[in-house]
């Protein structure tokens, strides 16, 4: 055992021997100060507040918190409410940056071509305003155009969509086995480019020797 605490076993009678004399065999009762007990209520008070103000923002997303942060709130500061919520005093402070004239110049550029060539893509209108002497980039114009919803219009794939009133038929060879000639036939169909348009191919084939029949 270490003698330290030997020394303090031995001197702890002595030191607490004054307190056997009081009225009592107590101390009396420190005396709280009225000036710390009304910071400790105001104290309490401010957390409270803040308790509440801080369950209103658990289930909004970031731009409805932001529109609570009220500037004169009687209790909180505005440092003190977006520490809660959180959010960034200075973007509270310092909204975001309006369009500049080097995203209006390109944006102006581009509803024009779009009225001209709606079927212009990013690169084919990237491309043409270059060739103008333009300073544009596809990154930019693929943002300005995602910003100002300009989607070009072209020809798209239309051969999974049935025709209204066409009755669709499920496939009857799922459970087929083909083992002899003239059972089952197909039809396949291909395009065969000509000097002008195309021509169509149609062929009908035995499923199971491969025999073109027609």
């Amino acid at each position: 055992m270490h003698p330290t605490m030997i020394h303090q076993w031995k001197k702890a009678p002595f030191d607490g021997a004054a307190d056997v004399f009081e009225r009592g065999g107590k101390k009396p009762a420190a005396q709280v100060d009225d000036e710390a007990l009304r910071s400790l209520h105001a104290k309490i008070g401010e957390l409270a507040v803040a308790h509440e103000f801080f369950a209103k923002a658990q289930a909004v997303d970031r731009r409805a918190r932001r529109r609570m942060i009220e500037r004169d709130h009687p209790a909180l500061s505005v440092g003190i409410q977006c520490r809660l919520l959180p959010i960034s005093r200075s973007s509270f402070y310092h909204g975001p940056a309006g369009k500049t004239e080097l995203n209006l110049d390109p944006m102006r550029l581009n509803i024009r071509q779009f009225l001209d060539t709606p079927f212009y893509g990013v690169r084919q209108m990237t491309l043409h305003l270059q060739n103008e002497g333009h300073a544009v980039n596809r990154q930019l114009l693929r943002r300005l155009m995602r910003l100002m919803r300009l989607m070009p219009i072209y020809q798209k794939p239309n051969i999974s969509k049935p025709r209204k009133g066409h009755k669709t038929y499920g496939y009857q060879l799922c459970e087929l086995r083909v083992v002899r000639p003239v059972r089952v036939w197909c039809a396949d169909i291909t395009y065969l480019p000509m000097r002008r348009g195309f021509l169509d191919l149609v062929a009908i084939m035995d499923w199971f020797t491969r025999k073109v029949l027609a």
